[in-house]
């Protein structure tokens, strides 16, 4: 039988979940209309939606100490720099950007199995 054992103070803070979480989610989602209509600010609200997730795995990472959320920020804002590059022709963004937000994200998968749920 599993014993059933209280929230802990970091699972109460983390915000996955919550409605700020579905809120992020919500918002980009409904991005993808001007990302139609407006094709030539699809870099700047790329940049927009970026900046939105690592600012909310920033706060996640601080309040909650979660691996996940401690790696997908810089992960996410680097992400977002590399896009902001991109929309000032700065540099020159392809497929690579993609693989290097995958490669994050499973980076903080596997940590979080390997460290544990929270450091």
């Amino acid at each position: 039988m599993e014993a059933i054992v209280p929230r802990s103070s970091r699972a109460r803070s983390d915000l996955v979940g919550t409605p700020t979480f579905w809120a992020a989610i919500g918002l980009t989602l409904m991005a993808v209309v001007p990302f139609t209509f407006f094709p030539a600010w699809r870099a700047w609200l790329g940049c927009g939606v970026l900046m939105m997730w690592s600012a909310f795995f920033t706060a996640n990472a601080v309040r909650s100490r979660r691996t996940h959320s401690t790696i997908s920020a810089p992960v996410y804002l680097l992400a977002a720099l590399v896009l902001m590059g991109s929309a000032t022709n700065t540099i020159e963004v392809q497929i690579w950007m993609v693989w290097l937000l995958g490669a994050g994200i499973i980076a903080a998968n596997i940590s979080e199995r390997i460290f544990g749920k929270y450091l």
